[in-house]
């Protein structure tokens, strides 16, 4: 159905930051270093000048540099032959840089998941980010010629240009350098996949890696479609982790597979080229989801679909779940799909409200980038309404919030295809109703009653539901 509104005041978007170029001497460099380390603030910003700062430093006087991090953080490695897997990233590069790391463990095979967590896509993520790092470590204790990084992203969101990834391989076709494979690799899934004039310079290096480049931005980099499901969670997985809940039907997503990914990207890289669906059991927490969702931040439909069972747990299960994540998830880059519209839904219906607040936060971000598909986020709550996934007075106040902060017209474009499938006496519906109402009275909204809603207001009586439903009758055809 189509409706006419007046346009809504949405709060603003918080603004995606470029990066800070790396710190340009050996003092800033190491304080910059320790500030991290210490502070366990791990923004992708700051990770990714450190890195970057630390392999410019060494390419300009790897002793001094040791020198320099030997007094300052010498104290945190005691062990000179500490295993890189029990070692923060940047102190994997650290501690390579002052022989305080076992070398066989800086080798590209060493990176293994936790045992126990084979389906976690975090810990996948994190994978990636271990073989980076020590490849790294790596290059930097064998002294191999690393002038720099190609994988360090133009925003905070860990996007990068690719005019600014052809201008570094060009840097390093002039240097004699070659790139190394993690870090290569990293740099094309970090790479914006909308730049045509970028591809053809990529193309014209005549380089293996400008060749890599100009494919994977066109069809090679695209992400498969995923595949929209029905599952039944098994009960055991919520047990065994105390969480306590409802199992019932709910949906999920597998994602499609990524063929290009199999020639020349590390086997740590693997992984992300089979389809997925995400996990429950996940040990993860608060403490590194930005770096980690950096690794794919043009992907944040993909993302979503492997975080929409851990967010669904929040209406589920006796769990917050894993909603507080969203909000980041819609500053990234990559279209919007289903996949992050049902993380949306499914987070709406969050048993408790702290836990539904991120999802609303999400849906404010969607709207104030023009990127949300109001009539998709509803179909999807539809859906998880009718398979008793989210609870109607669970979305009444989530759409209310939502509303509240100024997204009448979005908000009541939402209801819209969920009141079908709450009508003519789903145990809620006036609640919602009632928040549909008081959108279309706000935002002055026009069109055809929802054959549904004619209904229910032609019903005799003075229930919450026929009330409410009167109500939006009158609001949409009023004057």
């Amino acid at each position: 159905m189509i409706f006419t509104a007046t346009q809504d005041l949405l709060p603003p978007v918080p603004p995606v930051q470029q990066l800070d170029a790396a710190p340009p001497g050996l003092a800033e460099t190491v304080e910059l270093t320790a500030a991290h380390l210490d502070s366990h603030a791990e923004t992708v910003a700051v990770f990714e000048r450190v890195l970057d700062g630390l392999v410019r430093q060494a390419h300009r006087d790897r002793n001094a540099l040791a020198a320099a991090l030997s007094t300052a953080l010498g104290h945190r490695y005691p062990e000179e032959d500490t295993e890189a897997h029990r070692l923060t990233p940047v102190d994997v590069v650290v501690a390579a840089l002052l022989w305080r790391v076992a070398g066989y463990s800086l080798k590209p095979e060493s990176v293994r998941r936790q045992r126990g967590h084979e389906e976690c896509a975090q810990g996948g993520l994190e994978m990636v980010i271990a073989a980076r790092v020590r490849e790294i470590g790596y290059a930097l204790r064998s002294g191999g010629p690393l002038p720099f990084l190609l994988a360090t992203p133009t925003w905070d969101t860990g996007t990068l240009e690719a005019a600014e990834l052809v201008e570094r391989l060009v840097a390093y076709r002039r240097l004699g350098v070659r790139p190394g494979p993690a870090d290569f690799g990293q740099a094309l899934l970090r790479v914006r996949r909308d730049d045509p004039a970028a591809a053809a310079a990529a193309s014209r290096l005549g380089t293996a890696e400008g060749d890599r480049l100009a494919a994977w931005l066109g069809p090679d980099g695209e992400p498969g479609a995923a595949r929209r499901r029905v599952v039944m969670p098994d009960p055991g997985a919520h047990r065994a982790w105390s969480r306590i809940g409802a199992a019932v039907p709910q949906v999920a997503f597998v994602s499609g597979e990524r063929p290009a990914l199999r020639w020349e990207f590390p086997d740590a890289f693997q992984w992300l080229r089979r389809p997925h669906e995400g996990f429950t059991q996940c040990y993860h927490h608060h403490a590194g989801h930005a770096v980690r969702a950096s690794v794919l931040p043009e992907d944040r439909d993909t993302q979503a679909a492997w975080l929409l069972p851990g967010v669904t747990l929040a209406a589920t299960a006796s769990d917050h779940g894993s909603a507080w994540m969203l909000p980041h998830l819609a500053l990234l880059g990559g279209p919007a799909g289903p996949g992050l519209h049902s993380a949306i839904a499914a987070g709406m219906g969050g048993r408790y409200q702290e836990s539904r607040r991120p999802a609303v936060e999400a849906l404010l971000v969607l709207a104030g980038r023009g990127d949300l598909d109001a009539p998709l986020l509803g179909r999807e709550l539809a859906s998880m309404v009718t398979l008793g996934t989210v609870k109607p007075n669970r979305l009444a106040d989530a759409a209310r919030s939502a509303a509240s902060a100024g997204a009448y017209a979005t908000v009541w474009a939402v209801l819209a295809d969920v009141l079908p499938a709450l009508l003519p006496s789903v145990r809620g519906a006036g609640e919602v109703l009632a928040v549909a109402a008081e959108c279309v009275e706000r935002c002055g909204a026009t069109g055809p009653v929802p054959a549904e809603v004619a209904a229910a207001a032609a019903r005799a009586g003075s229930s919450r539901l026929v009330t409410e439903a009167r109500r939006l009758t009158s609001a949409l055809t009023g004057p």
